[in-house]
């Protein structure tokens, strides 16, 4: 018999990438998203963040949930209105959850909830016990995984993974990137030297997996390559990869503020995460080195 996997968020194009490498090895998944007619990839079922709504029987068939819940980070300026979106987004997608593992029956073992390396302050060789500091995408860390680690009360063996850029053409920075590229731009942001932790899409995905395949494996992971860029250097990796030349236009900080407002700190701080704690944890990479991208 099979394991399902539950996907919160199973919709977006990691939930997609990782539906087809969880099916490849096996498992069944299952999506909750709010629109279930327009999932075409795997069963799905109805939940609504904001009404607090979920079709329990979401729970009939999960052994595993994994949750990739959030509204978009980029998508609209950080007006105060906009940011207390992003937070209840995330915050009440693992409270309903929560909640709905509390007060029905089910069989779930395993919950991995989504975090993101914006968690740290700005520095380097930056691991799981460091602390997160007084930004916005720090408190919007810190509030999520709170949220995330509460599952751990419900004797669900609980796991919550930082993540850093995540490296796909299929979306993300790199498919921002890529649009300007079949323009011949290639943008610079800042001040080309900030350190930017990336991630393959498929080591994310398998980072995932691994988490979910080992039952003696929880808390905290940074999902991030071992090997981070410098601004310039990430750049020069995903042109290489995907054989894009382009004029290299170097954007200010001080004009990328004007441009984006606070959104600018996503693309401007420096954070060298290590993954030293996955690695140890038995997880081989497959993506180490610039310009394997694609």
């Amino acid at each position: 018999m099979s394991i399902t996997v539950l996907i919160a968020g199973g919709s977006g194009f990691i939930g997609t990438r990782l539906t087809k490498m969880l099916t490849a090895k096996g498992y069944a998944v299952t999506i909750l998203t709010r629109n279930p007619l327009k999932v075409q990839h795997a069963k799905s079922y109805y939940w609504n963040i904001e009404k607090q709504e979920i079709d329990y029987n979401c729970l009939n068939e999960a052994d595993i949930i994994i949750n990739l819940s959030g509204s978009n980070i980029a998508e609209k300026p950080w007006t105060a209105k906009r940011k207390a979106e992003l937070i209840s987004s995330r915050v009440n997608a693992a409270r309903l959850l929560y909640n709905t593992l509390q007060s029905h029956r089910h069989h779930v073992k395993c919950y991995i909830g989504a975090s993101a390396i914006g968690f740290y302050p700005e520095g380097e060789n930056l691991t799981e016990d460091n602390s997160g500091c007084d930004s916005f995408l720090s408190e919007l860390c810190k509030k999520w995984e709170r949220e995330s680690l509460r599952m751990a009360d419900l004797n669900i063996r609980t796991s919550v993974v930082r993540i850093g850029l995540v490296m796909s053409p299929a979306g993300g920075i790199m498919k921002e990137i890529l649009k300007l590229l079949r323009l011949y731009i290639a943008p610079v942001f800042g001040n080309r030297r900030q350190w930017q932790s990336w991630i393959h899409i498929d080591d994310l995905c398998g980072i995932i997996i691994h988490l979910l395949d080992n039952d003696s494996l929880n808390g905290t992971y940074n999902a991030v390559a071992p090997l981070p860029l410098r601004a310039l250097d990430l750049l020069s990796s995903i042109q290489l990869s995907l054989r894009k030349p382009g004029i290299r236009i170097f954007i200010p900080s001080w004009l990328l503020k004007i441009i984006l407002g606070s959104r600018c700190e996503m693309l401007l701080s420096s954070q060298k995460a290590k993954a030293d704690k996955i690695i140890q944890a038995g997880y081989n990479f497959r993506f180490t080195n610039p310009g394997t991208f694609s």
